[in-house]
């Protein structure tokens, strides 16, 4: 039997030093945690998915090591403590580990659920984490990533634990990357939002970081007490991520009480004070967020709002039917996992390192989602801001649509744009579109609509075939909304239209189980000086269900793209010169009308298509 060269091919019965491996308890997007074993104690063993290298772009070694070292730095009752640390399986170039006791529990909202805790129970729970909250605070540090996934509650006396301090801020520590903290995506407060838009304005300040400040962890706080109340997400992560941006930087969360109605009112307020979006305007502290807590729980703890016991998602129809857009946190689904085969124990191999096979990197991927919010959300925040952080004093009596697939700028009728590191850095994140919203000058980027569709994920071209949709071109009209007319006829009169980059509504006409019907369907345009260019993703049936999608836009002649009122236009298409949107990025289209082509399952029809001739693109 081959010996274990990669933290991914380590199974049960493999040893990492003297530790046996009983089973693997999660992969995140850049380390493995393992339930092991010594001399009879159970133990967790967190394990960095890369080696110590200087080709790390990401720099997983170095976060590893200053996760170790935070926690090294601390000592409380609700903090894991590292009883071992090194490297594997050689001693000096191999994978980064360290050792903690063994928590028999569950995440923070699954043992909500699972245990049908009341609020009070709840609640009571939150507060003892922020004592946690508070010491690190006092010290000068900052976790950067509080969220109910890394809020641990133990089986038997729920004591809650903080673990993953993989992105946390340590006073005078060594400046691994310029920018952003790390963090959860939809965890960022307001103020790492207009950071990112500082950072592309005409003089961003050289060498800018966002200083880790406690009030960051307060937001946080509030985005877990929100989910507490009301099961949802303050701001929904299904919309195309420069919705989300915008969202937490400008838009007021909904009313906890609103999603549900028998939340206490004083814990509605004391969370959206969390979730303002002004530092100054949060509660001052960690220690002042427990204290009004408990007393809050010592006031109304009893009543019936505090007794209730805890919903599951799936439980909060009313929410769901009143706020068909809203958020609704997902349970874990209880399936079947693929066994892990058996080994017998091993000695440590020799140092020497293993490729990744294909079918291995894509089950790490498909586990990788299933943990957290990795991708763009790693790759946007994942750059450590190391301004340090004044301590808290002590105080007495007082916390997505993915971005287009793209091809090479088409400069043949666009001068170049002079670009930036780190709105190159955007657009390849975000697109064009977004980049342009947040203050990049930005070159058009034609997308590969060929490219789009080859790689639709196979639960996007199940659905014409689920939903019955009869194979062919299907009509299609660009929704007012999208769009704003450039004469006195109307864009439901079928009148040219000022549109510009970004997200588009449509319907589609098809025929769908022998009926024929209008579909909404969402996604993104690209403009450029000749073509727009429309990648649709999502679907939506008449009673809200919605389905993801892999679709274009076509013009008449069976090409990728809608021509231009600029480089082609109709007889009849009225246009007054005075109503044209003449900023950045906008063009004008003839008419709301274009064809849609969606991509099926391997053997459904899908018409043949082909690019416009070079000067028409």
């Amino acid at each position: 039997m081959s010996r274990p060269l990669h933290p991914h091919q380590l199974r049960p019965g493999h040893y990492i030093r003297d530790f046996l491996i009983v089973r693997r308890l999660g992969v995140g997007g850049f380390s493995f945690v393992f339930l092991v074993e010594r001399e009879g104690h159970r133990c967790s063993l967190k394990m960095a998915a890369r080696p110590v290298s200087k080709e790390d772009e990401d720099r997983v070694d170095d976060w590893m090591r200053r996760e170790v070292a935070s926690l090294e730095h601390m000592e409380h009752p609700h903090l894991l403590p590292v009883l071992e640390r090194g490297r594997w399986p050689d001693p000096e170039t191999g994978y980064t580990y360290f050792v903690t006791p063994y928590v028999s529990g569950s995440t923070f909202h699954v043992w909500r659920w699972h245990e049908r805790a009341t609020l009070q129970r709840s609640v009571g729970v939150v507060c003892e984490f922020l004592k946690t909250l508070e010491v690190l605070h006092e010290r000068g540090m900052c976790h950067r990533d509080v969220k109910a996934e890394n809020l641990l509650v133990r089986e038997g006396d729920d004591a809650p634990f903080l673990i993953d301090f993989g992105t946390v801020h340590l006073p005078c520590a060594l400046v691994l990357t310029d920018g952003l903290a790390p963090g959860t995506l939809h965890c960022q407060p307001p103020e790492a939002v207009l950071f990112l838009a500082s950072l592309l304005s005409a003089d961003p300040p050289r060498d800018a970081r966002l200083e880790a400040r406690p009030a960051a962890d307060l937001y946080a706080v509030g985005v877990l007490l929100y989910e507490t109340l009301t099961n949802c997400r303050p701001f929904s992560t299904r919309v195309p991520l420069e919705h989300l941006l915008a969202a937490i930087a400008s838009t007021p969360p909904l009313e906890p009480g609103r999603l549900a109605p028998g939340a206490p009112e004083s814990l509605c307020g004391l969370t959206l004070r969390l979730l303002a979006k002004e530092p100054a305007q949060r509660p001052p502290s960690a220690r002042a967020v427990r204290e009004e807590l408990e007393r809050l729980l010592g006031e109304e703890g009893h009543t019936a709002s505090w007794q209730a016991p805890a919903q599951r998602p799936a439980e909060c129809t009313r929410a769901r039917e009143l706020f068909p857009d809203v958020d609704l946190l997902e349970e874990p689904r209880e399936e079947p996992t693929e066994p892990e085969p058996s080994a017998p124990p091993l000695e440590n191999p020799p140092p020497e390192r293993a490729g990744w096979t294909g079918r291995r990197l894509r089950r790490l991927a498909a586990l990788a989602l299933g943990l957290g919010v990795l991708g763009i959300g790693w790759m946007l925040l994942r750059a450590e801001p190391t301004a340090p952080v004044t301590p808290a004093h002590s105080e007495k009596g007082s916390s997505p649509m993915p971005p287009l697939a793209t091809e090479a700028p088409d400069t043949s009728s666009t001068p170049p744009v002079a670009g930036s590191r780190r709105c190159a850095l955007l657009t390849s994140l975000l697109g064009a579109a977004t980049a342009q919203m947040l203050g990049c000058a930005t070159a058009p980027v034609r997308p590969d609509p060929i490219g789009y569709l080859a790689s639709c994920s196979p639960e996007a071209r199940a659905t014409p075939v689920k939903l019955g949709i009869k194979p062919d071109e299907q009509g299609s009209f660009i929704e007012p909304e999208s769009g704003t007319p450039v004469s006195d006829e109307s864009i439901e009169d079928g009148g040219a239209l000022n549109l510009k980059p970004g997200p588009i509504t449509a319907s589609m006409f098809v025929e769908m189980n022998g009926q024929e019907l209008y579909l909404k369907i969402t996604g993104e345009a690209v403009t450029m000086p000749h073509r727009v260019y429309i990648q649709f993703d999502r679907l939506y049936l008449s009673d809200g269900t919605t389905y993801p999608i892999c679709g274009v836009a076509l013009d008449g002649l069976h090409q990728y793209g809608i021509p231009t009122y600029a480089k082609f236009p109709m007889h009849g298409a009225k246009v007054d010169p005075a109503r044209v949107d003449k900023s950045p990025g906008s063009v004008v289209l003839n008419d709301p009308r274009f064809e849609t082509v969606l991509q099926g399952p391997e053997g459904y029809y899908v018409p043949r298509v082909s690019l416009a001739p070079p000067d028409w693109r």
